[in-house]
Formats: structure tokens, C-alpha cells, sequence
């Protein structure tokens, strides 16, 4: 089985794809999502597994991943899961969970922000980039930056600096 090294040297600049490896930037991520073990978890944009692999255990975790060339890695990275090969922003809407992890290119993520308020979930722990407002989606959601990841938490590097972020729905008062 090829290493995550020896995978990345094959990323396709065209889907922008980097995998998050850093143990610390993992941790916080991990940590932020606060994963219940009756959860249902969605990983958008899974890559080669690097999140999948360090997620607690809970009642459900599927990864979406539109590289066909990864599902194999994916699946043997992470067989636990459900691996779905497709669009996360066209499959999303017709998924149920609790807790949305996405490690998607920023432009992606900008059109999964705006999504979000049509989706039912507890958490949501995003990369974003640098500069993303997320004052737009509204009084509805609170966010939270988690860390900042760069460059090297990447393989392979990332050339921008992105956020991690906790989205959590805000209760409705009837």
C-alpha cells in the first residue's frame, strides 16, 4: 500500500488538493468537532484519509471524495467508512448527519457556505480561507476560528494560508 507521501506526489493541482498531516493542526481539528459515538459524521473532500483515520469512533462516518483515483486509497485508509466517489456540493443535501467536516479547496468551500443554512447538523468544522467571511451566514450560525494552517501542515504544501472553523447551528427561540 502506498504511503501518504506517495500519494500526494500524484495530487492533481487541478482539484487544489492538499492533505492536512499535521499531528498538531489534526489534534485541534479532532478536538473541535467533539465527535459523539451516536454520531453520524460526514467528511466532505476526504482525500486520502489523513482526518478520516484520526476521527473517534461513532455510529457512522461517510467520506465524499470526487478524485476517482483516491477512493481505492480511501477505502484502504480508512475501511470503517462509507466511500462515496462524487460532488459533495451536489450529494450533501440528500445526506443526514450530526456532525460536516470538510477539508475542501477554498473556492469549493465557498459555495458549501452557501448551503449551510439548508442542512441540518450539531457541528461543523471547516477549512476556509484566509480571508472568508463567515459573518454570511447570518445570526442563524455562531463560528468559532479553531487554528490557522499553512503550508506545511500539508502534503503536498499548501501555498496559502487557510483557517479551520467550528460552525454550530444557534438555538431557535419559539
Amino acid at each position: 500500500m502506498p504511503t501518504d507521501r506517495e500519494i500526494a506526489a500524484n495530487a492533481d493541482p487541478d482539484f487544489e488538493q492538499h492533505f492536512l498531516e499535521s499531528p498538531e493542526k489534526l489534534s485541534k481539528l479532532i478536538s473541535a468537532v467533539g465527535i459523539r459515538p451516536e454520531d453520524d459524521v460526514l467528511e466532505v473532500g476526504a482525500g486520502i484519509g489523513t482526518v478520516a483515520r484520526e476521527l473517534p469512533k461513532s455510529r457512522s462516518l461517510t467520506l465524499v471524495e470526487l478524485d476517482d483515483r483516491l477512493i481505492g486509497h480511501l477505502r484502504q485508509n480508512v475501511p470503517h467508512a462509507n466511500v462515496v466517489q462524487g460532488d459533495a456540493l451536489e450529494m450533501i443535501r440528500l445526506m443526514s448527519f450530526d456532525v460536516l467536516i470538510g477539508n475542501l479547496p477554498n473556492t469549493v468551500t465557498e459555495s458549501l457556505l452557501v448551503l449551510i443554512p439548508d442542512l441540518t447538523f450539531r457541528v461543523a468544522v471547516l477549512a476556509v480561507g484566509e480571508s472568508t467571511d463567515l459573518d454570511q451566514l447570518g445570526p442563524e450560525f455562531s463560528w468559532s476560528e479553531i487554528t490557522r494552517i499553512t503550508g506545511d501542515d500539508f502534503v503536498p504544501p499548501q501555498p496559502s494560508v487557510s483557517r479551520i472553523v467550528r460552525v454550530v447551528p444557534v438555538a431557535r427561540k419559539f
